[in-house]
């Protein structure tokens, strides 16, 4: 177990930045490539209660999908990181108006107005990740918090949002690790080898 996260730690520094040396453009150019893939794919179509992430400036851009979702007539779900660390919730949104700036600077869900929803109503859960393999075993930031949320929401379809350049062969993964069902990149999405469906 040690040995697997000193693996996952040399790993995820050496991939945040590469990740970190992303041209805005092009981060811009594949984050609309990612939307453009998951606005036809059946899943996404079919999907009443989605959640999403609210992206770090080297992420895939997620803001996008929120709108279309809403245009759909969606529901939307952002996390809400609890006061505990590593401890996760989905909360609803219906603007961004609803978001305010959190820690690091980053965007979330306003505190006082939080509406917290039921994982087991979530249909499909859009997560981010450093880096994920073919199985759909991920690399996240380290704390947890979609460890911890995912086992929540069994009957979601999860789907990776990463850009290709960071999916690998294979990831140094645990027993406890929840395997995503697909991969989504700016190229194309991909159906994982673990995540049976």
């Amino acid at each position: 177990m040690k040995e697997c996260n000193n693996e996952k730690e040399k790993l995820r520094a050496k991939l945040l930045l590469k990740r970190s040396n992303l041209d805005k453009d092009v981060i811009a150019a594949q984050s609309d490539n990612m939307a453009k893939q998951l606005f036809v794919w059946p899943y996404y179509q079919q999907a009443q209660v989605i959640m999403v992430f609210l992206s770090m400036a080297d992420e895939p851009q997620m803001l996008k999908v929120i709108e279309d979702a809403w245009l759909q007539g969606k529901k939307v779900c952002v996390p809400h990181m609890r006061r505990e660390f590593g401890v996760m919730d989905a909360a609803t949104i219906s603007n961004l108006n609803e978001l305010v700036r959190g820690r690091f600077n980053l965007l979330v869900p306003n505190p006082t107005t939080l509406k917290i929803v039921d994982p087991s109503v979530i249909d499909l859960i859009i997560v981010p990740g450093v880096a994920y393999d073919y199985s759909g075993n991920r690399l996240g930031m380290g704390a947890g918090y979609y460890d911890r949320f995912l086992p929540r929401a069994p009957q979601a379809i999860l789907i990776g949002a990463v850009w290709s350049s960071h999916v690998t062969k294979k990831l140094p993964h645990t027993e406890y690790d929840v395997p995503m069902h697909y991969l989504l990149n700016e190229d194309r999405i991909i159906k994982c080898e673990r995540g049976n469906l």
